[in-house]
């Protein structure tokens, strides 16, 4: 006979009577709260360590109006629908191309960095109170916390997602089994754990109380694990510093333009007129000044390597790998 295989056991730690949520006493605010300077020198880190890449060496990026003319150009070869794009660009004034393309690429590319700063700034304000490391695979952070009212602490193995909408549906329980695999898998585990899925934003914009925390259920209303609770900023943010979210958030705004910068709005005018000039070199442009669809689609879509002919003369396009 086949051995039935066992899941997660339940973790003896305090729980809500009835329920599986960790009792709420394990949890309380720090008091008094962390320092404004303690916590500005944790988003300083987390922002410096969003700007490496994995080898430790700083991500480049266009940070010239020529370099995101250049990325400009790139995305329109290289990311361009055949039949879409020609016909929409035809339509553009060529003074707006730069900033429909710019804009949403450098607010999507900080969008992704910014996710990852929450992971980052976690774990160092968690470092400020317990010791902590960054986990593994699934795991961003393990942490080993005092409990005040159970004297063996507990281990937290903590996944962070930046909203509600990036963990949600069928990806709830691959997560939660995901992270809680890491925690089964430990050999020197020498107390209870508990698995946490933080939430680094309001969900839906909004704030909720201190008490937000959740076990999350399939459509049967069966817990996906045993083990596993699901916090939302609101709760994280006073537990870990003793000050609520939007206080964080604050603080996070103040320090952003030392570390990202929104290159596209400040240098929008120069840019424009180095894109028609880079237009017009690329023979794209028709009499009236519009980007012609027929020289857009034969633009977009050579083959590496290939040239294409300007005013009598050859331009030999970038290699495709270089795009960003």
């Amino acid at each position: 006979m086949s051995k039935v295989r066992q899941g997660p056991k339940l973790q003896q730690y305090p729980r809500v009577k009835g329920l599986l949520l960790a009792r709420p006493e394990l949890f309380p605010p720090l008091s008094p709260p962390m320092s404004l300077s303690n916590i500005r020198n944790c988003i300083d880190q987390a922002f410096h360590r969003c700007n490496l890449k994995k080898s430790g060496k700083k991500r480049i990026i266009a940070e010239t109006p020529q370099a995101l003319v250049e990325l400009c150009i790139r995305h329109l070869k290289t990311r361009s629908d055949p039949i879409i794009s020609p016909h929409f660009v035809s339509l553009c004034d060529i003074d707006n191309l730069f900033e429909l393309d710019a804009v949403s690429h450098e607010m999507q590319r900080h969008r992704m960095t910014i996710g990852v700063f929450y992971q980052y700034l976690l774990l160092e304000l968690m470092r400020q109170r317990w010791p902590v490391f960054d986990g593994y695979r699934e795991g961003d952070i393990v942490a080993d916390i005092d409990t005040p009212t159970f004297s063996e602490g507990l281990r937290l193995y903590i996944s962070v997602k930046k909203s509600a909408d990036t963990v949600g549906g069928q990806d709830i329980p691959g997560v939660i089994r995901r992270i809680e695999t890491v925690a089964k898998e430990e050999k020197n585990l020498t107390r209870p754990y508990l698995c946490v899925v933080c939430i680094a934003t309001p969900s839906h914009g909004k704030l909720l109380s201190y008490s937000d925390r959740q076990i999350r259920c399939d459509d049967q209303e069966r817990p996906y694990s045993l083990n596993c609770e699901f916090w939302d900023p609101d709760f994280i943010f006073p537990y870990v510093t003793g000050r609520n979210a939007r206080e964080i958030y604050l603080q996070g705004i103040k320090r952003f333009a030392d570390h990202l910068l929104f290159l596209t709005p400040l240098c929008r005018k120069k840019c424009e007129s180095l894109l028609k000039k880079k237009l017009l070199a690329l023979n794209l442009l028709d009499s009236a000044g519009m980007i012609s669809p027929i020289r857009f689609l034969e633009f977009s879509c050579v083959k590496p390597g290939d040239t294409i002919p300007i005013s009598g003369n050859v331009y030999c396009l970038y290699p495709l790998s270089d795009a960003s």
